[in-house]
């Protein structure tokens, strides 16, 4: 079911650019000032597991923004679970695998378990068994329909900070959690080529598009999924600016309440990036 807060709607209309239609779009969106290390950290780290590392994708332009006010490991980190994750969708077959690295198992020859059980290691031991049950859970979801919401999962063991419990089963933050994976998912769809259907608007389902057709959309698909990112991006400010006031209830104390506050802000900066990257696709450059 999806969790949602009143925001804005309809106050700009579909046809306008882009950046008109969202305020999140009105400022530059901000580079960490060693996006050139975190790139050749995480070339680095592909060929030490024996993945791919495909300058194309520019993960390191997508990680410095998201984490962009963060220490260069923190980015790095980010980038690194975007470069495996982006290969287990390209590699399904690799996910059992994987899968059972994640349950305590020994990694396969393939690279993308070599390089999950990489991660895995660094990340899981200073998580609780509930973040890595919720994580694993969410690499099971059909390809594309939970992309979002695992990176948003990643920005508690990147910036290492667990949420407490009581706060992720609330309805504000479900609803922010919801809205920022809904932003990620469709827009990396749109840069892919690879429309998920996934439950939501009122518009009818927009069909897969296979990546082989990626530049030739349908233009009516295109455009319902542009407007579904307007729509959960004013949805995401709306409940993020509830965010605060909700941590400040739980009485966590002052430390412990920063640093779940960064991790709200990570919902907004990592969808942030993504709008960023769609805007830069030069598919999409009629959108600004």
């Amino acid at each position: 079911m999806r969790t949602r807060l009143n925001a804005p709607r309809g106050a700009v209309p579909p046809g306008v650019p882009l950046r008109e239609r969202l305020a999140a779009l009105s400022a530059p969106c901000p580079m960490h000032p060693s996006a050139h290390r975190i790139e050749a950290a995480v070339i680095d780290w592909a060929r030490r597991t024996g993945l791919d590392a495909d300058p194309a994708e520019e993960v390191h332009r997508l990680a410095g923004r998201a984490f962009a006010r963060h220490d260069t490991g923190t980015a790095t980190l980010f980038a690194r679970w975007l470069t495996l994750l982006t290969r287990l969708r390209r590699q399904p077959a690799a996910l059992p695998g994987v899968l059972a690295v994640a349950g305590g198992g020994e990694p396969g020859h393939a690279p993308v378990e070599r390089a999950f059980a990489d991660l895995w290691g660094s990340c899981a031991p200073g998580m609780s068994r509930r973040w890595r049950e919720r994580f694993v859970s969410g690499l099971a979801v059909p390809a594309g329909a939970g992309f979002g919401r695992q990176l948003l999962d990643l920005a508690e063991p990147c910036l290492g900070v667990e949420v407490p419990a009581t706060l992720q089963e609330s309805r504000r933050w479900r609803a922010a959690t919801e809205a920022g994976g809904d932003v990620v998912t469709w827009c990396d769809a749109l840069l892919t080529g690879r429309l998920p259907v996934v439950a939501a608007p009122p518009s009818p389902p927009v069909p897969p598009v296979p990546a082989a057709r990626a530049e030739a959309f349908p233009q009516g698909a295109q455009a319902r999924a542009v407007d579904r990112v307007v729509e959960r991006m004013e949805e995401l400010w709306a409940a993020a600016r509830v965010l605060p006031p909700l941590v400040g209830r739980h009485g966590l104390g002052l430390d412990a309440s920063r640093e779940v506050i960064q991790v709200a802000c990570a919902f907004l900066t990592i969808p942030r990036a993504y709008l960023e990257g769609l805007l830069e696709s030069r598919r999409y450059r009629h959108l600004e």
